[in-house]
């Protein structure tokens, strides 16, 4: 094995599915059952790639697991690596695709058995990227160090609220308020490549739990008004990007406060509900949402519920398009087109 360093400090050298060291039928199964055993998922091993690493070009049309978009970023800023982007200190979301600094004790713990250096240097190591760009950023010096750049805004399509909703004037309140909550969530604007991904996803995890909760919700009094939603009709609705990780669900929850909306997770168990790897179980929680007066409170709650479910009604399979545009002509006499 030799060193090849990703983008975002991983080292693809010493990965066990790099190209160079997936070999024969024993490297496979070692491969599989190490990622298992120290990572907490599996692929089989005939469905391991032979992976060229994150540095082949993209011309050469490399085999990989996945086009991260850490590595768009750097890709886009013309850097070696992450550790070479002036935004690097900063940066939020380059940490979120490498293993923690206490990983090995972490597993360790979780496994209730001291890990072979073998088995760390072979299955942890390489995915310790902060610790690798933390070395690399410390040997460079000042002038190979270059500025991120500012990526083109990004303005999804809204739609204005309609005027005249033949609604009394509290519950028209609560649909504009709610309009404005679906526009607020739109906004990206970044600085970065990776901040702007980071932030398109993370707008279209809001808008499709938001719709989830609007059409699958049940409505709840005690603690409080709000919604509730069983952890089969959340995996049912497949909400995008890498909303199945607990640690990202409840970050995304930290940012919907900001607007007024507040979501958590409710474990029907003491344990069994998170895989070893921290995602969401298909079976043994549920989720509720509630509305501050940001949001529009309880009337709030009410507004999403008729948004939701009128859409549903009139566009069926298309109702979500018309959702994220904050599109509420369908409230009212206007025609949606």
């Amino acid at each position: 094995m030799r060193d090849l360093f990703s983008k975002c400090g991983n080292n693809c050298g010493r990965c066990p599915s790099y190209r160079e060291n997936l070999q024969t039928d024993e490297d496979r199964q070692r491969c599989s059952d190490g990622w298992e055993k120290y990572l907490g998922f599996r692929l089989s091993p005939g469905k391991l790639r032979l992976c060229d690493g994150c540095q082949a070009p993209d011309a050469e049309n490399p085999v990989r697991y996945q086009n991260c978009y850490v590595r768009r970023c750097a890709v886009t800023n013309g850097v070696e690596t992450c550790a070479h982007c002036s935004a690097y200190i900063q940066c939020e979301d380059v940490g979120k695709v490498s293993l923690p600094a206490d990983a090995r004790e972490k597993i360790a713990a979780r496994l209730a058995i001291p890990i072979p250096e073998e088995d760390y240097l072979t299955f942890i190591e390489p995915y310790e990227g902060i610790k690798h760009l933390d070395e690399i950023r410390a040997s460079l010096g000042v002038e190979e160090i270059v500025g991120p750049t500012k990526p083109p805004p990004f303005k999804p399509k809204t739609v204005d609220f309609p005027e005249d909703l033949p609604f009394s004037k509290e519950e028209t309140s609560a649909f504009k308020t709610l309009h404005r909550l679906i526009r607020t969530i739109n906004t990206v604007d970044a600085d970065t490549y990776v901040m702007q991904e980071r932030l398109k996803k993370r707008r279209q995890y809001f808008l499709k739990l938001l719709w989830t909760f609007g059409l699958f919700g049940e409505p709840k009094e005690e603690g409080g008004s709000h919604l509730v939603i069983d952890s089969e009709t959340y995996v049912a609705q497949k909400i995008p990007s890498s909303s199945g990780y607990s640690r990202v669900v409840e970050d995304y929850f930290g940012t919907l406060e900001e607007y007024g909306v507040h979501c958590e997770i409710i474990p029907l168990m003491e344990a069994g509900w998170l895989t070893p790897g921290g995602a969401l179980r298909k079976h043994g929680w549920f989720m509720k949402m509630s509305f501050d007066d940001k949001a529009g409170g309880v009337s709030g709650l009410k507004a999403l519920k008729t948004y939701t479910a009128e859409l549903d009604e009139k566009y069926g399979k298309r109702a979500f398009r018309y959702f994220s545009k904050a599109d509420m002509r369908v409230l009212g006499n206007e025609q949606s087109v």
